[in-house]
């Protein structure tokens, strides 16, 4: 799970099983702890946003279409028919007064040892539950955390929704977390480690694999099989998580046993690493707003 640093081995664990991210391969087992019905009303919107991004400077406030880039994270909060709280996860003082100003919570800043550009999610996600449980009453905790990065400003309030309610729509299937994916290449299944006890060593990424037509049927070397038959694989696009306040806290981790699939198109997809990309994705972000407001 991510969030908790891992040992080098001599050899690489097996492929873990994929059934909960899809309908492909047999399904993962349902924890011991059966968990409970989700409160509606203490569904928590966090949105991550520390100072100091290395690839487009101040990106977190900066300029997007007429807004600071967290401030359509914080609209689509607020814009949700089914989130009740929007929050912001900073260590900037200048961050919190601009988000308080797009009316986020911002109850606290973020300590600066879970700040820095190797912090992980569960770090800032586990100190904000931590947080509501020390300085909000027990009917106030988060039933469900919904992360909404700053980097997915094309994503809508109606998007957000949707996932949220696909994930109550299989409450009872006991899913720790839920991740929105787009289909991706089958090249994952073409890559390699570099073994760091024998440099010279090559060892697969994926070890095993099953058949896309028959999941019953195991590929025990899927670098050599031709890709028509491999599984279709998906991308995490990071642009809506949810996951139960239990994954973080209990299991230690943000996705969990069982991750539940929102599935969005390869148009959906937007990065905002570069300068080129940023001004690409204002250009996609215009037309929607514009053909928004031809409605």
């Amino acid at each position: 799970c991510p969030g908790r640093p891992r040992r080098a081995a001599r050899r690489p664990a097996r492929v873990r099983n994929r059934g909960a991210m899809g309908d492909e391969g047999p399904p993962l087992k349902r924890p011991a702890k059966a968990h409970g019905k989700v409160d509606r009303s203490c569904i928590c919107a966090v949105v991550p946003a520390r100072a100091g991004s290395k690839g487009v400077s101040g990106k977190n406030i900066k300029d997007f279409c007429g807004k600071p880039l967290m401030a359509w994270a914080i609209e689509n909060g607020l814009k949700s028919k089914l989130i009740s709280r929007t929050f912001v996860s900073t260590d900037s003082e200048e961050y919190r007064q601009i988000a308080l100003k797009h009316g986020a919570e911002v109850p606290f800043l973020r300590p600066a040892e879970i700040s820095h550009d190797t912090a992980t999610d569960i770090q800032f996600l586990e100190h904000f539950l931590k947080w509501m449980r020390e300085n909000e009453p027990a009917d106030k905790q988060p039933s469900l955390l919904v992360q909404l990065r700053p980097t997915a400003p094309c994503v809508t309030a109606e998007t957000v929704d949707a996932a949220v309610q696909k994930f109550l729509d299989h409450e009872d299937d006991q899913y720790d977390s839920l991740r929105s994916v787009t289909p991706a290449d089958h090249e994952i299944f073409n890559m390699f480690f570099v073994d760091p006890h024998a440099t010279e060593r090559l060892v697969p990424w994926v070890q095993k694999a099953w058949r896309k037509d028959d999941p019953s049927k195991e590929i025990g070397e899927p670098q050599s099989v031709a890709r028509q038959i491999l599984p279709q694989v998906y991308w995490h696009n990071a642009y809506v998580d949810i996951m139960r306040p239990s994954t973080i806290l209990e299991q230690r981790c943000t996705v969990g046993r069982r991750c539940l699939a929102f599935h969005m198109g390869l148009e959906d997809n937007v990065d905002i690493d570069t300068a080129e990309q940023w001004a690409d994705a204002e250009k996609k972000k215009r037309a929607a707003l514009e053909a928004d407001a031809a409605k």
